[in-house]
């Protein structure tokens, strides 16, 4: 079994422009790959606090390995097993454990 079976991408907007005709092209979400991770499903003690204080439920807690560049909270990622899906959502918050790894909750 893997440590860290899964893909995490980070999803961002690639800048529209203009046409040859003048016409604006509209940005287009890109998924970008972050590092490799583990998902995890929520349990029953599915709460924590976001950077603001404010407490709120999460659908997922994601273990990446230590070292990890952050991801900011609000961030829209995609977690993939191959081309699959798995999970897509919205980073309620980043931390790092130290000597451990780093975690972020969807």
């Amino acid at each position: 079994m893997k440590q860290y079976p899964h893909d995490l991408y980070v999803v961002t907007n690639a800048e529209g422009g203009v046409d040859e005709n003048g016409f604006p092209i509209p940005s287009e979400p890109v998924e970008v790959f972050h590092c490799k991770c583990r998902e995890r499903a929520a349990g029953s003690g599915n709460i924590v606090a976001k950077e603001s204080g404010e407490i709120t439920n999460y659908s997922s807690k994601v273990v990446m390995p230590l070292g990890t560049p952050k991801i900011e909270a609000n961030s829209k990622i995609i977690i993939k097993d191959g081309e699959n899906i798995i999970l897509s959502g919205d980073v309620i918050r980043f931390s790092e454990a130290p000597q451990l790894h780093c975690r972020l909750w969807v």
